[in-house]
């Protein structure tokens, strides 16, 4: 959250939602529900929805990398969609091994935040899309196989 236009230098951020790092240095990633997640890529449509997801707020994205100071609790409710095929298309790397399909679609982002007495949330307006994926992946082990396997 910034209270004016985006700053490269950050000064005008207030809030930084986001789940930390692990002691293994993985970024901003937390398991989420079965039910949270839904994709079909042969439908072009994916949901990724959590309510009252608990969330440190570290005010600004550098506290949220170096941690110099400790975060307030906050707290995040999201629903977000992608539909609407606009370009399909897969790749394949034997040598790698990998292979993905994958089609580009529109989306759309419902979202609220809270930290304290401050509240926040998206408007139902349109939203400009610069960019939309879902795929399907396959590495490793599982390349080359298919969904039965």
């Amino acid at each position: 959250m910034y209270t004016g236009p985006v700053d490269p230098t950050f000064a005008t951020q207030i809030h930084d939602y986001d789940p930390g790092i692990t002691t293994s240095s993985l970024f901003w990633t937390i398991a989420v529900p079965d039910h949270a997640v839904s994709a079909d890529v042969d439908e072009a449509e994916a949901r990724l929805q959590l309510s009252d997801l608990a969330i440190a707020d570290y005010g600004n994205i550098l506290n949220g990398l170096f941690h110099t100071s400790p975060p307030s609790p906050g707290n995040v409710t999201f629903d977000i969609r992608w539909f609407g095929a606009q370009k399909r298309g897969s790749f394949s790397d034997a040598t790698k091994p990998f292979q993905m399909r994958f089609v580009q679609t529109n989306a759309h982002i419902k979202w609220s935040g809270s930290t304290g007495a401050d509240h926040f949330h998206t408007t139902g307006g349109p939203q400009t899309v610069n960019f939309a994926q879902i795929a399907q992946e396959r590495n490793g082990v599982f390349f080359g196989k298919g969904d039965d396997d």
